[in-house]
């Protein structure tokens, strides 16, 4: 087994429980009357959907064969529910998390596909990269704003299905990540 169908695994697995997570969260942030940053965890868990799509489809084509994710993902709903906190809290875990997967786990899982000459699995590690740098800044953004009590405006927020960036409205012509049209983002 190559290190780079490891590498999509472990990313298929932590991806599913970021998303599980941030559903958690999103929960957490609603009951606090938290609207918009509940809006965003819904967003930032459908963004880590399109990427557990991504990575399945990058093992796929690197084992050349059906993978079937409920042989090596583990999401463990209760260890996941333990980890819910106050909103402030559940934004910094989210935070470490999105830092962590772009500037530690996403940048070997390149590096190590790049050295196995397996293009599609670069892309699809390179693009949720760079797209959790997006998550991570956004997380940022709205824990500056709850801890200075600045009230949260509506926004619109979307989701860009080839990698899973989050914008807000007015929608940039081009995906900043991905390079496809902005008729590729769907509003969540």
């Amino acid at each position: 087994m190559s290190l780079v169908v490891d590498n999509l695994k472990e990313a298929i697995n932590g991806e599913s429980n970021a998303k599980r997570k941030y559903e958690l969260f999103g929960e957490q942030a609603a009951k606090e009357n938290l609207t918009e940053i509940a809006l965003l965890f819904k967003a930032a868990s459908y963004a880590e959907s399109l990427h557990i799509k991504n990575h399945l489809k990058a093992l796929s084509a690197t084992t050349k064969a059906t993978v079937n994710p409920e042989d090596f993902v583990k999401v463990d709903d209760n260890e996941l529910k333990s980890h819910v906190k106050d909103t402030r809290s559940n934004l910094q875990e989210a935070i470490d998390g999105e830092t962590y997967e772009f500037k530690k786990m996403y940048k070997k899982f390149v590096k190590n596909a790049l050295k196995e000459g397996d293009l599609v699995s670069e892309l699809t590690f390179n693009l949720a990269r760079e797209a959790e740098k997006v998550h991570a800044k956004l997380y940022s953004i709205f824990l500056k704003k709850l801890e200075k009590e600045k009230e949260f405006e509506q926004v619109d927020i979307y989701v860009c299905t080839i990698c899973g960036n989050i914008e807000f409205a007015p929608l940039p012509d081009i995906c900043p990540v991905c390079d496809h049209d902005k008729k590729f983002f769907k509003k969540i």
